[in-house]
């Protein structure tokens, strides 16, 4: 249910992509008490990006869930915020996210919707 898409202006080599997947999953998994089969990560990398008037190392994080608690989102963008920081070396003031919560009638998946 959970969908995370990681945007960067940095480019990264195929296997650090497939290890950012990995732990991305296991991070929303474990933040949304989610099963990792049920969540989708994607992640996009050198684009042409520019935040601040600077091309300087960014990225732009989109979290999507059904029912994504709003309680959580402060928990949630400084627990991905220590994420890119420890995996990009991308510091907090080069970081911005989106949460959209959606009802689980306009999510789905295998022919039906949650």
């Amino acid at each position: 249910m959970p969908y995370i898409h990681l945007q960067t202006n940095m480019q990264l080599s195929q296997d650090k992509k497939e290890q950012l997947l990995n732990d991305l999953t296991d991070l929303i998994a474990k933040d949304l008490n989610k099963p990792r089969r049920f969540i989708m990560t994607r992640c996009t990398d050198d684009q042409v990006m520019m935040f601040a008037d600077s091309l300087d190392p960014l990225v732009f994080i989109e979290l999507r869930s059904i029912r994504l608690p709003s309680a959580q989102t402060g928990q949630l963008s400084q627990s991905l915020t220590a994420f890119v920081d420890h995996n990009l070396g991308v510091k907090g003031n080069r970081i911005f996210m989106n949460f959209l919560d959606f009802e689980p009638s306009m999510w789905g998946h295998n022919g039906s919707t949650f």
